[in-house]
């Protein structure tokens, strides 16, 4: 896991052209923490930044309020990606949604605002597919 104090990797292939994805997830035990020695955790954390990284996608990890980051869906004004939520209906028209990340009562998944282009949703679908094998 990267460390919070590092949280922008220098990569090859950014969200867009030179533009560096930002991932926001809300705390949640077990799930997406960030642990005491500041690095990201939890059941759906791993393979997200796993596949980011497999994928060559340029991110940077942002702990953000759930309420935030409706908000920054709804103003969709930088690439960005809400960690753990659920795909309902309605809310396609406010982003994209990845493939599932990890499964509790729910299928969680990356929401990503709508200015996420295309192909690095399925980089980063591509690279979590190949994590299931």
């Amino acid at each position: 896991m990267k460390s919070l104090a590092t949280l922008v990797l220098a990569m090859a292939g950014g969200a867009a052209a030179g533009q560096t994805l930002t991932v926001h997830y809300s705390e949640r035990a077990g799930v997406h923490y960030t642990t005491p020695q500041g690095r990201l955790a939890g059941e759906a954390a791993r393979p997200v930044t796993e596949a980011l990284d497999a994928a060559g996608i340029a991110y940077e990890i942002r702990p953000t309020p759930a309420k935030q980051q409706l908000v920054l869906l709804k103003e969709n004004r930088e690439p960005a990606c809400m960690m753990s939520w659920v795909e309902l209906p309605g809310r396609d028209d406010k982003g994209k949604f990845s493939d599932v990340i990890y499964r509790d009562t729910s299928e969680r998944r990356l929401w990503c605002s709508k200015v996420v282009p295309d192909d690095v949703i399925e980089r980063f679908n591509a690279a979590l597919a190949r994590q299931a094998k």
